[in-house]
């Protein structure tokens, strides 16, 4: 009895201390957390917080060739991850999910350039419009910037009753039929919604190897009103009546940085953590690394780069 009194007073004693004793040690408790005071006023940090009023350089309208790509950084920041991937400098990836493809999420529209796409994505007025398109492992699909405005960077094959595309590569790139790349529609559903008549993937390598790619002024990005498949044609194949619009109702920014960082984005969304100049936390980079931290891109199911098609323009 007197034992284990002595046990309880010392156990009493040890919590009147401020004390927890387990296993032989003793574990001081956490002093309370205060909130510091905050910084003087002329030393406080300045917020770039996208919810702070910051505005970024409003987007050039549709149909404007821009001086440089800074005009881009911080647009497309909140809807992707900027890197470096050499021989090309900075691209931009963007925060999508497994097995999303360019010019997929949108619909193609006749405008004063020929058939401009429209796309679902509030950053798809610049990522579809400048620059090209590559695919590495590691990085998925990534965008290059370019200067040069343009309807679509894209490559255009056609017949049989089909219209198909892909992304305009950077030079000495392009994707095989079989690449995942290439989209197609039938004639008659190409100015609907392409996601929702877009011919399944593991059947649009027969219909691309068999068409014909465009050339002439349907291959070359100009403002004539040619760009693509023969107008005449896809208003029989659809039944309507097709009038061109201008460019920049066709082209529109959906959203400004101003905006939830993925509100009105159409395409499937995979969250990845915003950055500037480096690949998101936790990525795996497949593709060897150079001195430096740069990437060499390589294409996916063993695609080498070969020369371009002939028909393609670039920016």
């Amino acid at each position: 009895m007197r034992r284990l009194r002595n046990v309880i007073i010392l156990s009493l004693a040890a919590l009147a201390a401020g004390c927890i004793v387990e296993q032989g040690q003793t574990v001081r408790d956490q002093p309370p957390l205060e909130t510091p005071p905050p910084p003087p006023a002329d030393t406080a940090a300045p917020s770039y917080s996208y919810d702070s009023g910051y505005q970024a350089e409003a987007p050039p309208p549709a149909g404007s060739d821009v001086g440089s790509p800074d005009v881009f950084y911080e647009q497309l920041s909140p809807y992707g991850t900027w890197t470096y991937v050499a021989p090309y400098g900075r691209v931009w990836i963007p925060a999508v999910g497994y097995g999303w493809r360019p010019y997929y999420y949108g619909r193609w529209v006749l405008t004063d350039w020929g058939w401009t796409f429209a796309s679902d994505d509030p950053w798809g007025w610049a990522a579809y419009h400048y620059g090209r398109w590559n695919w590495a492992v590691g990085f998925g699909w990534y965008w290059i910037p370019g200067t040069v405005w343009a309807p679509a960077w894209v490559s255009w094959r056609y017949g049989g009753g089909y219209v198909s595309w892909c992304p305009l590569g950077p030079s000495g790139v392009y994707f095989g039929y079989r690449h995942p790349a290439w989209v197609a529609v039938q004639e008659q559903h190409f100015t609907r919604p392409i996601s929702a008549v877009a011919v399944p993937t593991q059947r649009t390598s027969g219909i691309v190897s068999q068409a014909r790619p465009l050339t002439g002024p349907h291959a070359t990005v100009a403002r004539t009103g040619a760009f693509g498949p023969p107008v005449a044609s896809v208003a029989r194949a659809t039944g309507q009546q097709i009038r061109p619009v201008a460019a920049a109702n066709a082209v529109r920014p959906r959203a400004s940085v101003q905006s939830a960082p993925r509100t009105g984005m159409q395409s499937p969304v995979q969250p990845r953590a915003r950055g500037v100049d480096g690949a998101p936390p936790g990525s795996r980079i497949g593709a060897p690394a150079r001195p430096g931290g740069a990437v060499v891109p390589r294409s996916p199911g063993g695609y080498a780069p070969r020369a371009a098609p002939p028909g393609g323009g670039g920016p």
